[in-house]
């Protein structure tokens, strides 16, 4: 049991420092702040507190997320606006509770655990979890449910307002259930402002953390930090671009995007969700463009632009379809071809092969024992009967082949996932790959 738990602990320490240290926040203390070690910049975000039937009251800036954690007792709710910083603040308070369970051995084990790959409604949240420990962090099912059952487990739930939002209130139903019959001291949930509000029935937590959009004030002391005193120069006095930047996520994007930027062009955009496209698009064309010391292709041999895109659109949109939010290289499925010509011939080189091998096979040992003539009728019938089982590994290297030809991904996919994650478009946990944003995952499935 105690192998087991530092096991995971070491691994949900490892996830949270690969996700910290691969988020934009953190690219832009490194890139534009230059801080040696890496600090946090301030919170830039105002935190309210809701409590029951009580007024909401603001938290003072030096309050930080595991103070009112603690108060609260530990069952929290986090809202905020979609790229308003609820992942953000749930891993830093990740961070400072797998601090404090190494130190007291008796603390549940805080696990990071997003709802968007919770899709069935009939499957029940707890044994959602379980699955979710196996698939994340290979915990054995009847270690998961033991922990459970003794309340050593700590669930930060992110991504609620990313389930169907058919599926929600079912949802929420499971999550409380999970908190009546297993009873954990501690739960933390996150979700959207919108999401959260069209629920009918409310999560069984002690208070609600809100976080507020960035004001003014927020925005300029962020910029003129991050050495972009130019940039808020230009925004300042522009109403539409402003609102924008109070986004966090949005704000990050701008300081790192600066140089691919027109502002003359961005002005001239009218809708919102343009405006939002063409800075995440500045933001890809400088990802791509920009110089790094990573070391995953040899000088001038990286991808082109065009072809990463182009790779990135495809997963993104296989992604969307399969409603998966992480993916894994071994999750490549034959149901990710298109249909008609792809699918046919995958089909057909794996038929050939099975029954080239198994017929050559059974052919070369009975005409050992034999002569050619029934060795040849034994290669035949036992091609056709043994082809349909097929060879082991077999299926997933055709399917590489054929992805691979029809100019869907590199051949060498794990490397360009990799790259395109020192890159800051996705994000690498061990071997999963997401992209570094829902943001950026959706923009990239509708292109």
């Amino acid at each position: 049991m105690q192998r087991n738990r530092d096991k995971l602990l070491n691994t949900v320490k490892r996830e949270i420092m690969q996700l910290r240290s691969q988020s934009l926040h953190h690219a832009v203390i490194i890139n534009l702040v230059r801080q040696q070690p890496p600090q946090q910049l301030k919170r830039s975000w105002d935190l309210e507190v809701k409590v029951g039937k009580r007024p909401i009251f603001q938290l003072p800036a030096q309050v930080n997320i595991i103070q009112v954690f603690d108060r609260m007792r530990g069952k929290l709710l986090i809202l905020g606006n979609p790229g308003g910083g609820k992942t953000t603040t749930l891993l830093e308070l990740a961070r400072k509770l797998v601090i404090r369970t190494e130190k007291e051995k008796n603390l549940p084990i805080p696990v990071l655990l997003d709802l968007a790959t919770w899709q069935n409604n009939n499957q029940k949240i707890s044994d959602w979890l379980i699955d979710q420990l196996k698939f994340k962090y290979n915990i054995p099912n009847k270690v998961t449910k033991d922990w459970l059952e003794n309340q050593l487990l700590l669930p930060l739930i992110d991504g609620f307002d990313q389930v169907s939002p058919e599926l929600l209130e079912h949802c929420l139903e499971g999550i409380n259930k999970l908190s009546l019959d297993f009873q954990p001291k501690h739960l933390v949930v996150c979700s959207s402002f919108a999401a959260y509000k069209n629920c009918y029935n409310k999560l069984r937590v002690n208070a609600a953390v809100l976080l507020q959009p960035l004001i003014n004030s927020h925005i300029q002391d962020y910029l003129l930090v991050a050495r972009s005193r130019e940039l808020w120069s230009y925004i300042k006095d522009e109403p539409k671009l402003l609102n924008l930047a109070r986004i966090p996520l949005m704000l990050s994007i701008m300081a790192l995007a600066y140089e691919e930027i027109l502002i003359a062009a961005w002005k001239r955009i009218t809708s919102k969700k343009g405006r939002e496209k063409y800075l995440l698009n500045a933001y890809i064309r400088f990802q791509l463009g920009k110089e790094t010391k990573d070391k995953w292709y040899s000088r001038n041999q990286e991808p082109l632009p065009e072809q990463t895109r182009r790779w990135l659109v495809w997963l993104a949109k296989r992604m969307a379809a399969e409603n998966i939010q992480e993916f894994r290289i071994e999750l490549l499925q034959s149901n990710w071809l298109d249909p008609n010509l792809e699918l046919q011939t995958y089909k057909l080189i794996v038929n050939l092969i099975s029954i080239l091998f198994w017929g050559f096979t059974f052919g070369f040992i009975f005409g050992l024992v034999w002569e050619l003539k029934e060795g040849l009728i034994s290669g035949a019938i036992g091609g056709l009967i043994c082809g349909r089982f097929g060879l082991p590994g077999l299926k997933f290297l055709v399917l590489r082949i054929v992805l691979f030809s029809n100019g869907h991904i590199p051949w060498n996919y794990r490397r360009f996932l990799n790259y395109v994650s020192s890159r800051l478009l996705l994000q690498r946990i061990g071997d999963r790959y997401q992209f570094i944003h829902h943001f950026l995952y959706q923009h990239f499935a509708e292109m």
